[in-house]
């Protein structure tokens, strides 16, 4: 396995989204590099939606005590019992939807508040009093819920991702670990986490709804991972065609120096043959004249 490189955050987020063809890159590092990216890039995402919702609060009542004003519909609890104004409450949606919450959570109410009285002229004082501490534990309680809601979803989309993920190896033939499947899935899901938290704000604060939204949303963390696949398959083709040209070209250059070896080899019989035959020729000419007759015999 190749050693991982680096990937600092913001980096890590654009291939996510932009750049599938190095998702490849993403094989080579374990579990926990993904699902550290997943946890950082939902914190961003908490700390955006609180951001959001207090600008949106401020800009569109002023106050918190104005949005609790149009958010709350009159009531009043005395006595263990807690009585709400249907007729304020069905004067508009949000609250309608706060009173079903008031309804839900009365026994809460009880133990909280037991005997004693109250109403919404003293919630909205109480708000007035208080109003730094209520602002710190209202972003407090939705930067948690946003952070626990944008984590599951995105986990659970992962997980459903990778299903479609496995469907696509088992087609493409290649076979790829689940730990690596799953990282990959969380990469493939990013798009589609990002657009659906932009998805809960132009709802919440303009009322924005489009049907099928959360289907073509996770169809696009389909799409990324059967793509990544696919793309990786055909870089593993590559590889593999790039890995047999350099082993044809290594087995070519090996002939060809075995070759000039034997050349070589050839030329230095050759010419140790020819140097053999000199001396051989170099002593029979000196037998030659050592059998001549020097003058001193008869």
């Amino acid at each position: 396995m190749e050693k991982a490189k680096k990937i600092n955050f913001f980096k890590r987020l654009k291939m996510a989204i932009f750049q599938l063809e190095n998702y490849i890159e993403f094989i080579n590092e374990r579990l926990y590099k993904a699902i550290g990216f997943c946890i950082k890039m939902t914190i961003v995402c908490s700390i955006i939606i609180v951001i959001s919702n207090a600008i949106f609060i401020y800009k569109k009542y002023g106050s918190p005590t104005k949005y609790v004003d149009n958010m709350v519909p009159n009531f009043s609890y005395e006595e263990n019992d807690l009585k709400i104004d249907e007729k304020d409450a069905k004067s508009s949606e949000n609250k309608e939807m706060v009173a079903t919450v008031m309804k839900k959570i009365k026994p809460s109410l009880v133990t909280v508040l037991g005997d004693s009285s109250y109403n919404k002229a003293l919630l909205i004082k109480d708000i007035e009093a208080n109003e730094r501490q209520v602002i710190i534990i209202a972003g407090v309680a939705i930067f948690l819920e946003s952070l626990i809601e944008i984590f599951s979803f995105w986990i659970i989309l992962a997980i459903m991702t990778s299903v479609i993920g496995w469907l696509v190896l088992s087609f493409s033939r290649l076979k790829m670990r689940y730990s690596k499947l799953f990282a990959l899935s969380i990469y493939a899901s990013t798009l589609t986490t990002v657009i659906s938290v932009i998805y809960i704000l132009l709802n919440s604060f303009f009322g924005i709804y489009i049907e099928v939204f959360d289907y073509l949303s996770m169809l696009i963390a389909y799409i990324y991972i059967t793509a990544v696949i696919y793309m990786i398959k055909s870089d593993l083709i590559k590889q593999q065609m790039e890995l047999i040209r350099i082993a044809t070209v290594q087995a070519k250059v090996k002939e060809q120096l075995k070759e000039e070896d034997n050349k070589d080899t050839e030329e230095k019989e050759k010419k140790d043959n020819k140097d053999g035959d000199k001396k051989e020729e170099k002593k029979k000419d000196n037998e030659v004249l050592n059998d001549e007759p020097d003058g001193s015999e008869i």
